[in-house]
């Protein structure tokens, strides 16, 4: 694993030895925004991380340590509930968290993707749909939490 990891980042610091790859980005094309890594940035993602590791693994109760208040009322106890544990068939498969806004310094909102799969089914490949969000807000110094169910 080492070894690979090294690999990419030996090429991508040397981009000419990809001999045959087209590594010129255009000057007109979109760049992303600049992702700032900070310790508060970290502390949110790791939050989001946990949170969605909890829907994935239908553990309501680690998910529902991981509310603010606000977000647990905003919600019925039973589709809280409904929420972490979803249906026997189909299953919760998987998740992605793709990009983020800072939506004020205290609160950060990331763009997720929650996957579910039926067992013993071969979907036609399709588009990713529009990512939910969700917004995770600083409690205290180390301290963040999700403030809403992902919409």
């Amino acid at each position: 694993m080492r070894k690979m990891i090294w690999l990419v980042c030996f090429l991508f610091t040397f981009p000419s030895l990809l001999s045959g790859c087209n590594t010129a980005v255009s000057s007109t094309a979109q760049q992303p925004k600049q992702v700032q890594v900070d310790k508060n940035y970290l502390l949110a993602l790791h939050t989001a991380n946990n949170f969605l590791i909890a829907w994935l693994n239908r553990d309501a109760s680690k998910g529902s340590e991981l509310l603010t208040d606000h977000a647990k009322k905003s919600v019925s106890p039973e589709d809280l509930t409904m929420f972490f544990s979803g249906l026997s068939n189909p299953h919760h498969q998987g998740f992605e968290i793709i990009g983020h806004e800072n939506a004020g310094e205290n609160t950060v909102t990331f763009h997720v993707w929650l996957y579910e799969y039926y067992s013993g089914d071969t979907p036609e490949p399709e588009k990713r749909p529009e990512p939910y969000t969700i917004e995770v807000s600083k409690v205290d110094e180390n301290t963040w939490l999700v403030n809403n169910l992902p919409k």
